[in-house]
């Protein structure tokens, strides 16, 4: 039976660590799981829909999402993986996490920037809150 993988993807370099990460280790599975690429967009304020309509919300979160998970689309099915692709608008490590349990991801596979102790505590990173959040096994890969 094939696993499903999530990979949490945005505009940042750490994002790419765990697509490069499953890239150099792919020979250790028998089977590729199944990858989702998931791209978490911030909701904008509210008073921000008495200037623009929901619909033209809808297209940029769906477009800066898009762009955002382009570059480990392509270097993915370069690798010959096709992964499932979604842009989602929330708070990112509860959206994170409540996707992996809804779609039965076996796995998150997510990029740390590799602060720790103070640094990581007032930088408040994703992962770490997901981390706390998700009842998924997290791989982060510095």
């Amino acid at each position: 039976m094939t696993q499903t993988w999530l990979i949490p993807i945005d505009e940042s370099e750490t994002a790419m660590k765990p697509v490069e990460w499953l890239l150099a280790n792919r020979a250790f599975w028998r089977e590729m799981p199944q990858i989702h690429l998931l791209n978490v967009q911030v909701s904008l304020p509210r008073d921000i829909g008495r200037f623009i309509n929901a619909e033209t919300i809808r297209e940029f979160h769906n477009d800066t999402g898009t762009t955002e998970l382009q570059a480990a689309t392509e270097k993915l099915i370069a690798a010959g993986i096709t992964p499932k692709t979604h842009v989602l608008v929330g708070e990112p490590a509860a959206t994170i996490a409540k996707f992996a349990d809804e779609n039965h991801c076996a796995q998150i596979l997510i990029g740390s920037r590799g602060h720790s102790g103070i640094a990581g505590t007032l930088l408040g990173s994703v992962a770490s809150r997901v981390v706390n959040l998700s009842t998924v096994p997290l791989l982060i890969v510095r």
